[in-house]
């Protein structure tokens, strides 16, 4: 296994943390409630009061990092321009590899003035836990890594791989997060058998639904040329926007015939237009379409790109394309449909713990999923409702985070700890994590 401690390192994240001290006091001095006594809250209360309003982590990945350190988690920090980013592994050398995949950055508060409470400052109210980021996703964090404790403690030193990816760049351009960290391990040859990602994935209850995979995304820029000319002789000019409009309608006409069970169907979406200057008596020699397409496993980019320069073509030759913000889809059931290894692991938790088998959903927009997928077999999303998620007073319940916690500790428990021939977890130590 790569260990990546260092006595420099450790004094380096040492002096931060001492420089962070006194930013972080303020947050201190919470009062205690009734559920003061469970260690997921306290550690979730501590990460939600780092105001790491994306992609400035504020110090979170530090304090986390500390301690990851008093479990035994070797520790890589990969700063890239002012993003934060926190790799971390235990466990003995094996070919079976597991991870949690999780991002630190919350969206901003906007006006706190709208909010019931103090948007960085853990609240209990009414059985609820209100903070900017409990939801999405410092709750599931929190829910990670007292799981991890408790098994590190319950049965010592996992006998495969564990690695916590962090990133403060999910909320933002996700350019230096995950992307990143993929790029790191890609270089280490470190693939994983299964990646479970803690975002929000639940709708009404914890775990009633798990993210198997995500459409992908591919955003288009096309640049037409006409003739500009003035609008009382239209016959002497090419106007740009005309030409648009015709194309803009073929690409909305398009059939698209591929389809993928268990995917809505791929979908394009204009998202801007542009002519240039507005002059009210001259004609447009140019006009720009943006738009985005999200699409099924079914289709690849090349064949995306050709099927819009075949529309396109039917109309003009003059004219420029370009792709960017490329977002690949990914799919954690099996060619014949049947669940994956890991799948069907979790599955047999959750219905071990809460009596229900979940609705497996690849509905949504992108999430930092689409990287880890290309080092990682499978790849799974389960965390919190998300009913709140970048919303004012965003809260969950007490009950969920730790359902949460419990969940995490029985999935890990039988991805890390094979030999002791648990199938499930037991009561008595799902108590012991309340």
């Amino acid at each position: 296994m790569n260990d990546f401690s260092s006595n420099t390192c450790y004094e380096l994240v040492s002096e931060a943390l001492e420089d962070i001290g006194p930013l972080h006091e303020e947050f201190q001095g919470i009062e205690e409630d009734e559920h003061a006594s469970h260690r997921v809250v306290d550690i979730a209360r501590q990460l939600v009061a780092f105001k790491s309003i994306t992609p400035d982590d504020a110090g979170c990945q530090l304090w986390l990092a500390q301690e990851l350190r008093t479990l035994g988690f070797s520790i890589k920090h990969l700063p890239v321009r002012d993003v934060s980013n926190l790799v971390a592994s235990i466990g003995n050398n094996s070919d079976a590899k597991f991870a949690f995949l999780g991002h630190t950055d919350v969206v901003p508060a906007g006006n706190t003035q709208d909010w019931q409470f103090n948007p960085f400052k853990l609240t209990e109210h009414n059985g609820c836990l209100f903070a900017r980021g409990i939801v999405d996703m410092k709750g599931a964090i929190a829910a990670f890594f007292c799981a991890i404790e408790a098994l590190v403690t319950d049965f010592g030193v996992p006998e495969k791989e564990l690695w916590l990816l962090l990133t403060s760049d999910e909320e933002g351009e996700a350019e230096h997060g995950t992307k990143r960290i993929t790029q790191f391990l890609k270089q280490q040859r470190i693939t994983f058998d299964f990646t479970l990602v803690g975002e929000p994935s639940s709708e009404a209850q914890v775990a009633d639904t798990l993210k198997v995979g995500r459409r992908g995304a591919l955003s288009f820029t096309i640049n037409l040329h006409g003739k500009s000319g003035h609008v009382a002789y239209p016959q002497k000019a090419n106007n740009a926007i005309h030409l648009a409009q015709n194309i803009m309608q073929a690409l909305l006409s398009i059939d698209w015939p591929k389809h993928c069970d268990n995917f809505d169907s791929t979908t394009l979406q204009f998202t801007h237009v542009n002519s240039g200057d507005f002059v009210d008596n001259i004609i447009p020699s140019q006009c720009q379409l943006n738009f985005n397409i999200r699409y099924t496993p079914a289709y690849n980019e090349y064949e995306l790109v050709q099927l819009v320069r075949e529309t396109i073509e039917k109309h003009t030759l003059n004219y420029a394309l370009t792709t960017n913000n490329s977002c690949k889809p990914y799919y954690c059931v099996n060619n014949d449909e049947t669940p994956s290894p890991s799948l069907a692991t979790v599955c047999d938790e959750i219905n071990s713990q809460c009596h229900f088998t979940p609705k497996l959903s690849t509905a949504g927009g992108t999430s930092d999923g689409r990287f880890i997928a290309e080092i990682s077999t499978s790849v799974l999303e389960l965390g919190l409702v998300n009913k709140t998620i970048h919303q004012v007073d965003e809260h969950t319940t007490t009950t969920d985070l730790i359902q949460l916690q419990q969940l995490y500790y029985g999935i890990y428990k039988r991805l890390l700890y094979p030999t002791l021939h648990v199938h499930s977890t037991t009561q008595d130590e799902l108590l012991q994590l309340r």
